[in-house]
């Protein structure tokens, strides 16, 4: 992607480990090019975060994140923002999503984001064996962007092989049947009985398989959102789990995303983030009308939810420029909900401590 990124160092993905370990399920066949580069913001959003934000703490190696439950007893995770840019011309023809090729992209990402070479070891990075995980996808748009039922596959499929039965997944708006389908544990829809104050924009309830969960994958999609700017990973976080999420739309739902998506419940669960963006709603969202959605093939996969928005705001700038419209905000500034989640320490702005691991399949 013009205008991102500097360097690269071409890395060959191996499908087995170099030691000739037994016991693990080594990635698909077939070679990835990973591209390893550290992320340099277009020039106006680079000017524009050093200006708001010089050091946002970042979400990677942050006992804080993890809220005091198990952490994961692999190696330390590493203290740069790693953001895995997963990109497939050919998951995606037609509308028809490829699931091999969705796994790979799946799969590769997630162990480039990881820093691992096999995928089992990777899901070890941010989940215990005994996590029970709140998987949460976004129900807005799903039908016409039509990419849900492949991910839900693919990433249940994935956890399955790696050591997580269904019984330890809930699936949050992921479409009614896919729970009976996959055989996960039921979601809670009830409400909380108590309600959690944020630091400024009132107190609401969280939905009660949050508190049931120990673990939460958030699977935003990637749109414009007439309020909001953009919605990814941190507005499906923040808007997606409480009770009243209308309540929190005033002054472009800032502070409210980076209040309610740094409180208690959610930060010290949210694990991981995998951005669906194989399609991406580039005009008129959070609605995802035919001619403003863009077949990007791609997935954005971290930790970090404020690094994962800020390398998911580039993107859809980019895709504005392939439709001849501008950026999202006009001069070198993010959206604002962005830099108030990196000054509330939910993860990073600062280029410098952005790593985007770029992967062409």
């Amino acid at each position: 992607m013009s205008g991102w990124t500097i360097g690269a160092v071409n890395v060959n993905w191996s499908d087995q480990h170099e030691d000739g370990r037994q016991g693990r399920r080594p990635l698909h066949e077939g070679k990835a090019r990973a591209t390893s580069r550290r992320l340099f913001l277009k020039r106006t959003l680079a000017m524009g975060a050093a200006a708001l934000v010089s050091r946002s703490a970042s979400v990677l190696g942050d006992e804080r994140f993890f809220g005091g439950s198990t952490r994961p007893t692999t190696n330390a995770l590493p203290t740069i923002s790693r953001v895995a840019h997963v990109v497939s011309e050919r998951v995606l023809p037609v509308r028809i999503v490829q699931p091999v090729l969705l796994r790979d992209c799946l799969e590769h990402g997630l162990c480039a984001a990881m820093g691992e070479r096999d995928i089992r070891d990777a899901w070890y990075r941010v989940l215990a064996p005994d996590d029970v995980i709140l998987i949460k996808f976004n129900q807005s748009g799903a039908v016409r962007i039509g990419t849900t039922p492949a991910m839900v596959k693919e990433l249940v499929g994935s956890l399955n092989r790696a050591g997580w039965g269904p019984d330890k997944m809930m699936l949050l708006e992921a479409g009614t049947e896919a729970g009976i389908i996959r055989k996960t544990r039921p979601v809670d829809h009830r409400w909380q009985g108590k309600e959690v104050a944020f630091r400024t924009v009132g107190k609401d309830s969280f939905l009660a398989a949050v508190e049931e969960a120990t673990a939460i994958i958030n699977v935003p999609f990637l749109k414009t959102h007439h309020r909001a700017t953009m919605t990814c990973c941190l507005k499906n976080l923040s808007h997606g789990l409480i009770r009243h999420p209308a309540r929190f739309h005033a002054n472009g739902c800032d502070p409210a995303i980076g209040e309610i998506a740094g409180s208690q419940p959610i930060r010290g669960k949210a694990r991981l983030n995998i951005v669906n963006a194989l399609r991406v709603v580039f005009n008129g969202g959070p609605e995802a009308a035919e001619q403003d959605t863009h077949a990007s093939g791609a997935l954005l996969i971290g930790t970090d939810p404020v690094a994962c928005d800020a390398v998911g705001y580039g993107l859809l700038n980019e895709i504005r420029s392939l439709h001849d419209l501008g950026p999202l905000v006009a001069g070198a500034q993010l959206p604002r909900q962005l830099v108030t989640a990196g000054k509330l320490g939910l993860g990073t702005i600062d280029s410098g401590q952005i790593d985007v691991q770029r992967i062409t399949l």
